[in-house]
């Protein structure tokens, strides 16, 4: 019956998003030699994105339409006979329900993931947080038919005589032949990952570049190179250039070809003539297609080489595939991949409708304190709402970080995985006693102070990485803003009632072109990299790393609870100390609030007692 329900309601949503009539692509693909589609850190972004509100439906094709699309691009490679590659750079835990609502979900998605058999895939940092999903990733690998690389991640297990070893988790390098008879060399990296958990181990990609193992897997020349890498391909934590170098010092000419992520953006750079990297973006918003000549044995000349990043729907899927809705949909990977998913959400119970959001409320369209910012919802209505120790009296603040929460909150059904896509984190919280005249001052302390500002050049904690990622996420989208307000863009279009008129069914109020919402992406490749033609997303600057409750109404010497998330503990304790050193708090000083409670179920709560109208 749940299984019923939910796609009956998937069927309603892509019914709305059809209605929304979304742009189609207007460039064929410039298919060459050697072709790849590569993705990475969907997050569990495994259904696509269901809402309505713009630029959600550029995003709208689930990863059973993805597999679609993959078959008929190999469908197009072998008629042309060319290559084409599937590759992804990892992060695929911690995101939406199908991977964060239960302790087993990202293992159950993970098999529903590898139904799309890649070539060359790779881990990511979301994968290393915790030993167990690590083991389940080196214990399952065989999932992946021998592509799943991870060349600087071992994982100690123990052994059949009960002895400890450390292994790869995956392959450590991959060698194969292409369908068109090419030989390709590939390797997996991480970045110098330092926030995992106990039992892991990454190398340094500098390191790995000198090992006796990796010099001789490079050793034999083959056609080309690739680098899956969960690692930007310029900027911080982009490590490739060591692995790079070490094949350039034996193989000057050979074409190499890197795909990265991490960092969310898109992207792509050229290390030299024979090579591209492309970064392409995140949680199944976009699938990159890259193109590049293979130049035969005497030709030293530059590689001709294309990127092109596609909205991951599918009209832009079966356009670049010339195919019919009845066409599109003949391969059955994609509707067994498609059922799967549905199965997997009704069986994790994700589907069910907690209440009905009445607005939209951001992330980054609206500064902190504006009422449609979902951090203004988080800090004056849900947290007061919802952690509450009946233990304690009511006479307490509470201080949240804005970083656990990780996405917008969209106006309309809100269920289990919208709130898991908003929070995925399992944080819980503690609280200590203090004067409330020294409470008043410890969030804009922690925010003079906060965690973006006095990251480490490597960062230790999973706080401190999910922060870099954040921080290098949103001064992209920023850029993007304020590049189109430079040029003279006019912020009226997305003013939230006008920017979904566009593309309703009256084309009579669709503007000029671009036309709807969406990434504007500028790299250093050459010609032009968007599939399609976008508005950027409206972002502000300046966001506040943690907020609080509202204060209640205490002289300033009067004892109040003052509660932190344990995600943020460091941050508070130092903020403590700083603004009172001789308190010298510790965090054995704290104690549990509202034990049992954590930050991925307090929408929910919310919602199930104040967004219950029209449900």
């Amino acid at each position: 019956m749940r299984h019923f329900a939910f796609l009956s309601l998937l069927i309603g949503v892509s019914a709305s998003q059809h209605s929304l009539k979304l742009p189609v692509p207007t460039r064929q693909l410039e298919w060459k030699d050697v072709n790849f589609l590569s993705t990475s850190d969907i997050h569990g972004w495994l259904l696509g994105h269901q809402h309505a509100t713009w630029p959600e439906p550029n995003y709208s094709g689930d990863y059973g339409s993805l597999a679609s699309f993959a078959t008929h691009m190999r469908r197009i490679a072998h008629d042309k006979g060319v290559d084409l590659l599937l590759v992804d750079a990892g992060d695929h835990h911690d995101g939406s329900g199908l991977v964060s609502s239960s302790s087993d979900a990202a293992g159950k998605a993970e098999d529903i993931f590898s139904m799309l058999p890649y070539d060359v895939i790779t881990i990511g940092n979301h994968e290393l947080y915790h030993y167990e999903d690590a083991l389940e990733e080196y214990k399952n690998k065989g999932r992946w038919n021998g592509r799943y690389v991870t060349s600087n991640v071992n994982i100690t297990i123990r052994s059949e005589d009960g002895s400890f070893q450390s292994v790869p988790l995956g392959e450590q390098y991959l060698k194969f032949d292409t369908e068109q008879g090419r030989k390709v060399t590939a390797f997996g990296i991480i970045f110098n990952f330092q926030a995992h958990a106990k039992g892991i181990s990454v190398q340094k990609p500098s390191k790995l570049a000198k090992e006796p193992w990796f010099l001789e897997a490079i050793k034999d020349k083959p056609d080309y190179f690739v680098l899956a890498g969960h690692m930007p391909a310029r900027g911080e934590t982009a490590e490739f250039r060591p692995i790079f170098d070490a094949i350039r010092e034996v193989h000057p000419k050979v074409p190499i070809y890197i795909f990265g992520g991490h960092t969310h953006v898109r992207d792509c750079v050229q290390y030299d003539d024979r090579s591209i990297g492309v970064v392409p973006g995140r949680y199944l918003e976009t699938v990159a297609f890259t193109s590049s000549s293979l130049p035969q044995d005497n030709d030293d000349g530059p590689l001709d080489v294309a990127r092109r990043y596609i909205d991951g729907n599918p009209v832009s899927y079966k356009w670049h595939t010339n195919t019919s809705d009845e066409d599109f949909d003949l391969p059955p990977i994609g509707r067994n991949i498609s059922l799967a998913l549905l199965r997997l959400a009704s069986d994790l119970n994700i589907s069910t409708p907690l209440g009905i959001a009445p607005h939209d409320y951001f992330l980054e369209r609206h500064q902190y304190g504006h009422p449609r910012s979902v951090l203004t919802v988080f800090s004056d209505q849900v947290l007061p709402r919802t952690i509450i120790d009946k233990e304690r009296n009511e006479t307490r603040v509470i201080i949240g970080n804005a970083g656990s929460l990780r996405f917008d909150l969209f106006q309309g059904r809100f269920d289990r995985n919208d709130e898991l896509t908003v929070s995925p984190f399992t944080s819980s919280f503690l609280y200590v006693e203090l004067p409330a005249g020294l409470a008043r001052n410890i969030t804009e302390q922690m925010n003079k102070s906060g965690a973006s500002k006095l990251l480490p050049s490597e960062p230790t904690t999973k706080l401190e990485e999910e922060d870099r990622v954040r921080r290098i996420y949103n001064e992209w989208m920023s850029e993007q803003w304020e590049d189109y307000l430079v040029q003279g863009g006019d912020d009226h279009l997305y003013d939230q009632v006008e920017s979904q008129k566009i593309f309703q069914n009256d084309e009579s109020d669709i503007p000029k072109k671009p036309r709807t919402m969406g990434f504007v992406t500028k790299d250093t490749c050459p010609g032009k990299g968007d599939d399609i033609k976008h508005y950027p997303v409206p972002h502000v600057g300046n966001q506040p790393d943690f907020v609080q409750t509202p204060f209640p109404d205490v002289n300033n010497d009067e004892i109040i609870d003052v509660v932190s998330m344990d995600f943020a503990l460091d941050d508070f304790l130092a903020a403590v100390n700083i603004l009172d050193p001789t308190i010298d708090l510790k965090e054995g000083h704290m104690k549990p609030y509202a034990e049992g409670l954590e930050i991925n179920v307090v929408f929910g709560m919310y919602a199930k007692e104040m967004w219950q109208d029209g449900l």
